[in-house]
């Protein structure tokens, strides 16, 4: 698969506020091996460990 147009969103920022919308990991909206997706991971990855720290 292709990478997905820049749409200047901020995949991070999506994945690491994620969990407090209720979503699993698993709910990643892009293709797993897009840079997206690994943005939107690592976030979703860091809030769940800063909720962990807390």
């Amino acid at each position: 698969m292709t990478e997905p147009p820049d749409d200047n969103l901020d995949h991070y920022a999506l994945g690491f506020y994620a969990p407090s919308k209720g979503l699993s990991r698993d709910a990643c909206p892009y293709a797993v091996g897009t840079e997206a997706h690994a943005q939107w991971t690592a976030g979703y990855d860091a809030a769940m460990k800063e909720e962990e720290e807390t």
